[in-house]
């Protein structure tokens, strides 16, 4: 009898789990900034607050402060309270900026006070938002930022990233102001480190880009192309057709599909 062995010579052997977790790590990332962003984002169109200097807008009280420079505090109680997308944010988020929210010549900082999502800390070194003006009649804005640590809170580790994006704000014409028809394009590079210890690279092109609309809880569209570590292994993150909201996105390795949802209530 002859017998066969079953390994694979050098590296022709590639375990996809690591891969899979690096990819969901990534996707929590983007979806996370992308809510907060939403917040800020509605804020300087938010029709209240434009007259009256203070509003509340998802959860959270919001007020403008004159100063040198004039800041934008976002403030969510200290025990929490839930923010309309089904997540869970508590402490301050503060928005410095000068004069006009819509100034190409100086960026808006963010800073973070105490700041928690979903019970997990949000350690960010720096958080840059510049706007760039008008593309095609959209504004169009870039986010940039140093280290971002999303400490979770059931001690499993911590999800660190990078962004380098820019979000192509398309507004509804009915209204001068923020309306649940507002939506973003979001391109460029996301580049992490995973709990497991993964570093990956993303990439997401100018058409398609990912979608987000104020009325949908989660992203749309893509692809976004992701690449593991030094493996030759990369990735293609398909998230939901643009006419549906879904809370789903599926990564293609090698032609496998690994479906999974973008979002489980677990804390």
């Amino acid at each position: 009898l002859f017998f066969s062995s079953c390994k694979k010579d050098g590296n022709s052997y590639y375990s996809y789990s690591t891969s899979i977790a690096a990819t969901k790590d990534y996707v929590i990332g983007q979806q996370m900034m992308v809510l907060i962003l939403n917040t800020y984002f509605k804020s300087i169109s938010d029709s209240l607050l434009l007259a009256t200097g203070r509003s509340n807008i998802d959860g959270a009280a919001v007020y403008i402060k004159d100063g040198n420079p004039d800041t934008l505090l976002i403030r969510y109680p200290v025990w929490g309270t839930d923010d309309g997308y089904g997540h869970w944010r508590s402490g301050d988020i503060k928005v410095c900026f000068d004069q006009v929210f819509l100034n190409s010549d100086v960026p808006n900082q963010f800073r973070f006070v105490n700041f928690t999502f979903d019970k997990d800390s949000l350690r960010v070194d720096s958080l840059l938002l510049k706007y760039m003006g008008k593309d095609g009649g959209n504004d169009l804005f870039s986010v940039y930022s140093d280290t971002i640590r999303q400490i979770f809170s059931d001690s499993s580790g911590v999800n660190k990233f990078w962004m380098n994006q820019s979000f192509l704000r398309f507004k509804d014409p009915s209204s001068i102001y923020y309306t649940l028809q507002d939506r973003f394009e979001i391109y460029g590079s996301f580049d992490g480190v995973s709990v497991g210890g993964i570093n990956y690279h993303t990439e997401t092109p100018v058409d398609p880009a990912l979608l987000n609309y104020y009325d949908c809880s989660f992203l749309k569209q893509g692809p976004v192309t992701i690449a593991f570590g030094d493996t030759i292994h990369q990735g293609t993150i398909y998230f939901s057709e643009a006419d549906t909201c879904a809370n789903q996105y599926v990564v293609e390795i090698d032609g496998s599909p690994f479906p999974s949802p973008i979002f489980i209530r677990d804390w």
